[in-house]
């Protein structure tokens, strides 16, 4: 066994064809991801959106008036405003770590970074979201000036996770899940 099986694991025959050898490593430590180009615009982008939909009155801010509608309008009927709201705001919350995340290594015209399986469901998951408000009359939200840059990094994730290929990386290069 050499110091490069040490390093990456157990060592045996290359798989499905591939001549040479396979390194099997710790799935505690190794995770599947897609890598993405991006650009610091298309991150800054995001952040405006994140922003914008943070600093725009939401449901959030009127859970306990929402409330006092539900109970007076549906009667016994359990609808939770303060969870209604939590469902509301899990987007935001969730595409705002992953931006932060990129944001902290893209620092180049370029960058690359990793997107795990999920991370293409949650992010268009937010933008959705964030269109849907702003086509709302009752709605103070407005997309930002950027917004068409925040959806080219979208559309190349989509991308990266329907067609390309997986990389292995150590969860060190990843955000939280």
């Amino acid at each position: 066994m050499g110091i490069l099986d040490l390093m990456l694991g157990q060592s045996g025959p290359g798989e499905q064809g591939v001549e040479g050898r396979s390194y099997m490593l710790p799935k505690e430590t190794h995770d599947f991801v897609y890598p993405v180009a991006v650009r610091p615009a298309e991150l800054e982008a995001f952040v405006a959106l994140l922003e914008a939909d943070a600093d725009a009155p939401s449901l959030e801010d009127n859970t306990d008036e929402l409330q006092d509608v539900f109970d007076e309008v549906l009667g016994d009927t359990e609808i939770d405003a303060r969870e209604l709201a939590e469902k509301q705001r899990k987007p935001r919350v969730e595409t705002e770590a992953v931006i932060d995340h990129w944001t902290e290594q893209v620092t180049g015209d370029i960058g690359v970074v990793y997107a795990r399986p999920g991370t293409y469901p949650t992010l268009l998951s937010f933008v959705r979201r964030c269109k849907q408000r702003d086509e709302r009359d009752d709605d103070e939200f407005e997309l930002p000036e950027s917004f068409g840059e925040g959806t080219a990094l979208l559309k190349r994730l989509e991308t990266a996770t329907d067609d390309q290929y997986r990389a292995v990386v150590h969860t060190d290069l990843l955000p939280d899940e």
